[in-house]
């Protein structure tokens, strides 16, 4: 196999267009330049250059390992630049885009003690139900729940998420919830939907191995989760709803879960950005901080 520091040797000296420029670049006599080029071409068994007393020539192969070898020497490059990033301290803007839910229930509330532990990463957040182009509108990243993130980009899993069937405890008792035991009874109650794209609206639920889809006429219908939620507390019925959106409300006694043996399809929340190449040190320390603490 042909040595490393003898191939970024010859690079050096086509680039350079001669063995003396080579040894100027790479700091080492002229001599030393020449015995590695032949000792590539040994270990090759092929003439890489044409020497002649005046110029140096590229043979056919040695035009083509030539551009391997450049391509190699910038995979070197590459690779320093990431243990480099990897290590350097984090610092500077990052640009985020989530959906209004994520943003106000799951990135928000972990900010500041973020920001405690590195004091020269700032967020710069949008919140946005819209689909956004990260690449297109230059976000760094993107917080997305339930998607199959784009092949073109790189995703990381920070959480998952149960949904659960949810109402207020003024609407429990008035509408005696607590007492449904079937799916079916579901339909004697005020259920509101999360972006029903139509007239009708249907939830996946799981129970165990057992599995149901129960169709219903929403008595409201919304894109936000949030809006949802709050109509849910203010008494306006039953919602199948995200348990990150919940917690707090459930410990404050505002929402008790109906049905509790009946759950949703589990959503997976992911952090998309554009390239793994070269990820910075901000990024890197965001993630990692996200997928530490959400819970």
């Amino acid at each position: 196999m042909a040595d490393l520091n003898d191939m970024m040797v010859f690079r050096a000296v086509v680039d350079q267009g001669s063995f003396t420029g080579a040894a100027t670049e790479l700091g080492l006599p002229k001599s030393n330049i020449s015995r590695k080029v032949s000792r590539l071409e040994e270990s090759l068994g092929a003439r890489l250059l044409e020497r002649s007393t005046r110029a140096l020539h590229l043979t056919e192969v040695g035009r083509l390992y030539y551009e391997h070898c450049v391509r190699i020497a910038e995979e070197i490059s590459s690779a320093e630049q990431v243990i480099e990033a990897h290590s350097a301290q984090p610092k500077g803007w990052i640009k985020l885009c989530t959906s209004v839910t994520l943003g106000q229930a799951l990135i928000s509330p972990l900010l500041p003690t973020f920001r405690e532990q590195y004091p020269e990463v700032h967020v710069d957040m949008m919140l946005t139900n819209r689909r956004v182009d990260i690449i297109e509108e230059g976000f760094d990243l993107a917080i997305r729940a339930g998607e199959s993130p784009d092949s073109n980009l790189v995703s990381r899993r920070l959480y998952t998420a149960s949904l659960n069937l949810y109402a207020s405890p003024q609407y429990v008792e008035t509408r005696r919830a607590d007492k449904i035991t079937q799916l079916e009874e579901l339909h004697q109650h005020c259920c509101l939907h999360m972006n029903a794209n139509s007239e009708r609206a249907r939830w996946q639920l799981f129970n165990g191995n057992e599995e149901h889809t129960f169709e219903f006429q929403p008595e409201m219908r919304c894109n936000d989760f949030s809006s949802i939620q709050q109509q849910v507390i203010n008494g306006g019925g039953i919602s199948l709803l995200p348990d990150y959106l919940c917690q707090q409300d459930i410990q404050a006694g505002n929402l008790i879960q109906v049905l509790p043996g009946w759950s949703g399809k589990s959503v997976s929340v992911y952090g998309i950005f554009p390239s793994r190449k070269g990820v910075s040190p901000k990024i890197r320390a965001f993630l990692d901080y996200l997928l530490g603490n959400l819970k």
